[in-house]
């Protein structure tokens, strides 16, 4: 009789394992044809793979479980590792996305699901092998290769071919820079011609100061014009915490004038100042990202005269983070790119960066390799903490309460234990200059 009752626990295991499979095969299906369905999809599969494994090891629920509740109690009973916990994280995330009957999914594009794309092959990766020890199914092998986290060979070979990239772009940019100093030499010599021919006696102190005017003035127009000849306008709004701890909130601000920080830096990119953002966000009352569709990306980036807005999505799990951003294009509605980054919560400050980089792939951004160099040397100027950056998120929130003591002795206190926290040096030079 036991015989016959672990014969059909073995029985019924492997038909829910084939039903999950299933699952996931229809679910990567719809990725190609109907995204936002593969959203939806995507979040239903991963809930069924978390009740599975909290059956198997825990047992019946004592009560309804969605499935932030899975992944919580997963990770904290160690039953499913910290980085998967992240992925049914994300995972969630654009599932919430799909759920919520957005304008723009029907906008959503092949870019903008690969997050989710690589979180659940990763996912199901993870639960083939590791956790049921065994294969992963034939129908499965193709997608989750395709999508799964790429091998640092891989990456290795992606970002030597930005780097070739990044040398002919060089290359083409000290082309430019020639060419607009023989315009510029050549208006210079026209322009004193006609001073010579119309001047009866020259003084010639006076035309060695006009020379060096004239000469100051070329070098002035020429770093006005070389260094940001197609400059893309950005704006970068709030991201949204999809966090259960709404302490977080705060994070927003904070995250978003740090992204505004590093991507100015950037010349090829002018960035909206954060103090414009806050001035729409009041006058629109716009209090959160969550309704953030494409019709209000393309009114907010009317009114602010830019061509993307960058937003996106963040959370945290037993002291992981997970940061997920979207570009989206004002003019179609349609989103650009979408990236994600995760890691300890810790590492906040290094997340941001990375999450930078990843995004200026995006805007189709290929640096010289000299500034390149000089973003990364500034960016790895010094690692801030992470209570540094939730501080200065308080900051910007009595900055924007019109709290200016407050806010002045919240950056002072950051600055000294963060010397070269430049986001938290620009707001307190903001706040103390002269009304």
């Amino acid at each position: 009789m036991q015989e016959n009752d672990k014969d059909s626990k073995i029985e019924s295991l492997e038909e829910k394992v084939s039903h999950l499979s299933r699952m996931l095969v229809k679910s990567f299906g719809y990725a190609e044809q109907d995204p936002d369905t593969f959203l939806q999809n995507a979040r239903k599969t991963t809930e069924a793979i978390c009740r599975f494994i909290y059956l198997k090891d825990i047992g019946e629920p004592k009560k309804k479980m969605m499935l932030s509740d899975y992944g919580r109690e997963l990770v904290q009973k160690k039953i499913v590792p910290d980085r998967i916990g992240i992925l049914i994280g994300t995972i969630q995330t654009y599932g919430n996305y799909a759920s919520h009957a957005q304008e723009d999914l029907s906008e959503t594009t092949q870019e903008w699901i690969a997050p989710c794309q690589s979180a659940l092959a990763s996912l199901s990766n993870w639960f083939f092998l590791e956790y049921l020890h065994g294969q992963i199914p034939n129908e499965l092998q193709s997608p989750i290769q395709d999508y799964a986290e790429k091998s640092p060979a891989i990456k290795l070979e992606q970002k030597s071919k930005k780097s070739n990239k990044a040398f002919v772009y060089s290359i083409g940019l000290a082309a430019v820079i020639i060419t607009l100093i023989f315009i510029f030499k050549e208006q210079l010599f026209n322009k004193q011609e006609t001073t010579i021919n119309n001047t009866e006696v020259a003084d010639p102190i006076s035309t060695e100061n006009t020379e060096i005017e004239n000469q100051e003035e070329m070098v002035e127009n020429l770093n006005n014009i070389t260094p940001n000849p197609d400059a893309k306008r950005i704006a970068v709004w709030y991201f949204d915490n999809s966090s259960d701890d709404k302490s977080l909130d705060k994070l927003k601000k904070g995250l978003a004038a740090m992204m505004i920080s590093d991507l100015s830096k950037v010349k090829m990119l002018s960035v909206i100042e954060r103090d414009r953002i806050q001035e729409i966000i009041e006058e629109q009352k716009m209090n959160n990202t969550k309704n953030f569709d494409a019709a209000t990306a393309s009114k907010i980036g009317k009114l602010l005269g830019v061509e993307h807005v960058l937003t996106g999505a963040y959370f945290e799990l037993m002291g992981s983070l997970r940061i997920d951003a979207r570009i989206i294009d004002v003019e179609t509605g349609k989103i650009l790119k979408s990236e994600g980054v995760d890691g300890p919560s810790t590492e906040f400050f290094s997340l941001e960066k990375k999450l930078v980089w990843k995004l200026l792939s995006g805007l189709n951004i290929d640096l010289a390799v000299e500034e390149k160099q000089e973003v990364e040397q500034d960016f790895m100027k010094e690692k801030i903490s992470y209570e540094a950056s939730l501080k200065y998120s308080e900051g910007l929130e009595l900055m924007d309460a019109g709290k200016t003591t407050e806010a002045i002795q919240k950056f002072e206190e950051i600055l000294k234990s963060q010397p070269n926290f430049e986001p938290a040096k620009k707001a307190l030079e903001q706040l103390k200059q002269p009304v």
